[in-house]
């Protein structure tokens, strides 16, 4: 539940402040809201060189 959670949440700063999920031509997301923040965060704990790291480790600590 944390996981979900802390991927959702990373999601949701993601969609307001760098880029929101593209809409397909069908009207649909192009990802739903979980995959994108987790596709992320997998990044980000994966790629030890992310240039664009966002403090992900900063929506765990809720500050």
């Amino acid at each position: 539940m944390i996981a979900f959670v802390w991927c959702y949440k990373v999601r949701i700063y993601l969609h307001n402040h760098v880029a929101p999920i593209k809409i397909k031509t069908h009207g649909r997301k192009a990802k739903s809201i979980f995959k994108y923040g987790l596709s992320y965060v997998a990044n980000i704990l994966l790629n030890d060189q992310s240039q664009d790291d966002i403090g992900i480790f900063k929506f765990l600590s809720c500050t």
